[in-house]
């Protein structure tokens, strides 16, 4: 391969030409940057982390299902769940019925599907005859602002 032009004696190759050096900031300012976009990212997770409310815990679809087991197995009271209303029980003799107040509709169909396979359950004061995903969403947005579910466990043996 030929190195020199046929018409001109300047070389195709050139070696690299030298780098230059920055100076003594190119190297602080790149860790910076790097420090700034970690510092971004790790803002943004904290951002869109899911909000906490009423002691700590998750306000997820899967939180309330077991803060509703939690307070059938407590047996009585009024407690209040991770959407912002509460959860009282009621005793009809040995019949224990929980009521939660103000459940998202997103979240009610979540929890409709959980709590069903548990025992009987009513969304705003209906209790559907055959389950589906479709029915749970038309009585959980029945109502403007929250449902209300009404969960009776099936009895321990």
């Amino acid at each position: 391969m030929a190195t020199t032009s046929a018409t001109h004696s300047k070389a195709f190759l050139q070696p690299p030409a030298p780098r230059k050096s920055g100076g003594i900031w190119t190297r602080p300012l790149a860790l910076a940057a790097i420090v700034a976009v970690v510092a971004a990212l790790g803002a943004g997770v904290l951002w869109f982390q899911p909000k906490f409310k009423n002691g700590g815990a998750a306000a997820t679809p899967e939180a309330f299902a077991e803060q509703m087991e939690a307070a059938a197995r407590a047996g009585g009271g009024t407690i209040p769940h991770v959407f912002g209303g509460t959860i009282r029980t009621e005793r009809n003799g040995s019949m224990l019925a929980l009521v939660a107040d103000n459940v998202p509709p997103s979240a009610c169909v979540s929890v409709g599907w959980k709590l069903v396979r548990k025992g009987l359950l009513s969304i705003n004061g209906t209790m559907p005859l055959r389950v589906s995903a479709a029915k749970l969403s038309d009585l959980c947005n029945q109502e403007e602002g929250g449902a209300v579910l009404t969960w009776i466990p099936k009895a321990t043996e």
